[in-house]
Formats: structure tokens, sequence, C-alpha cells
């Protein structure tokens, strides 16, 4: 397992001074690369293969959203593999030692001068230090729709929003989902299911559906193509 700490700091903060859920799936993003990077998958080990790990679902439990200067620790570990996907956990504690965040995921590996998954090789899964399963009630990796969604807004991809995977970052699609969101909800669970990847100045529109306790936002192309789809449990603030 890999852990680091941080200080939860002011530009992460939301209205009520609490961890906006993006910086958290930052955190988590970084989490698992300081873990390569220290060890010997490196991201540089990856690329000189024409290998990278795309991320293909978020499945985010969140009980506290951490407050204005908490120091927290964020902690990942794979915990399986099977043929071309890999599976990573990730927690985020207080400073009380009790769990604020669970996350499970699930990543591809990609060949990128194919364009095709990549299975792993003995000497990939020997590279990587394996961990417990995070315990949680797991939802399926595909999000099935609640009903016919509206849309909402329409962005384009800008530089700032491009990653060294040259598309559009992960946790950039749960930013623009989020616009679609009324402003006096707390964020429970996060899923996202990734289907197709954002490239600059791409055409990026939102559209909604929400049932009782649930806004589910797709985010597509002009043409109907899917990038991802992003479902939200909430409750009042």
């Amino acid at each position: 397992m890999y852990t680091y700490e941080i200080c939860a700091g002011y530009s992460v903060m939301d209205t009520s001074l609490h961890m906006k859920v993006p910086a958290i799936l930052d955190c988590f993003q970084d989490a698992a690369i300081f873990e390569a990077e220290n060890g010997k998958i490196t991201v540089a080990y990856l690329y000189s293969r024409h290998l990278a790990w795309l991320l293909n679902s978020w499945q985010i439990v969140i009980d506290r959203q951490p407050k204005l200067n908490e120091k927290v620790k964020i902690a990942t570990m794979p915990y399986d593999f099977k043929g071309f996907l890999g599976y990573r956990g990730f927690t985020m504690t207080g400073e009380d030692g009790i769990v604020l965040v669970r996350a499970a995921s699930i990543w591809t590996l990609m060949d990128t001068k194919k364009h095709c998954p990549s299975r792993l090789t003995q000497e990939l899964q020997a590279g990587y230090e394996m961990g417990e399963k995070p315990v949680m009630d797991y939802a399926p990796r595909k999000i099935a729709l609640l009903g016919e969604t509206q849309i909402k807004e329409q962005f384009k991809v800008r530089k700032f929003q491009i990653d060294s995977n040259r598309h559009m970052n992960n946790v950039v699609y749960v930013k623009l989902a989020m616009e679609a969101l009324p402003e006096d909800i707390k964020i429970r669970e996060l899923r996202v299911e990734y289907k197709k990847p954002a490239f600059l100045g791409d055409e990026v529109i939102t559209a909604v559906v929400s049932v009782e306790d649930k806004y589910q936002v797709v985010l597509q192309n002009p043409a109907g193509d899917i990038y991802s789809v992003v479902e939200f449990s909430v409750s009042e603030r």
C-alpha cells in the first residue's frame, strides 16, 4: 500500500469550507501516479513500451469531505488483475483515523501504438505490490440510465484540461458533470463510466436525468457519441 499526507487547503474548498469532490479525485489520481513513480512500473516505463493505464470506471463513497486545514492520509493499492484490466482501491482517512472516503476503480492497460487493450505480462504484474479489496457495497461497472436525458450545457475542451495522455483528464468529466447539479445538495456516492476520450477542441454536451436521490449526467458529443456517464447519489445539505 502506498500512502501520502496532505493538509486540505483553501484552494480546494467548496462554499461550506469542505474539500470539493473533484479535489478528492485529484488526490486519488495523484496517489496512483506517486505509487508508480516510487515503484518499478513508472509512467516512463510504460510509455517506453507504448503502454498506458486508462481509467475505465470509478465508484467513490463519501462519508465526509475533509474540512479546511484538516490533515488527511490518502492510500492506494492495486488488488486484482484480470486479462488487460487492473483493479485499484483508494481511501482517504482523517486525523482521527476514521476513513472519510473509500473508492474502487477499474483500469484498462492500453497499447498506445495499436490503440487496443494489452494483456498484462508477468513482469508487469510482479512490479506491483498487491493490497486488500476495499470494503464497500460494489455497484456494477456499467451505469444503466434511469430515463430520458435533457440537454443542459455545452463546453469545448480547453488546453488546461488535457493531460499527458493527450486527452481530457478523467477528473474534468466529473467537474463538467457537476455543473449540471443543483447547489443545495451533498454528494454521498459517485460513479463514473468512461467510454470514449475527449480531445482538445472537442465539443462536450451535458445531458441530465434525475430520479429521486440520483442524478445522472451524460457527457456526449454533438453526434450523440458518449464520452462518459456520471452518476451522483445525493442528499440535502
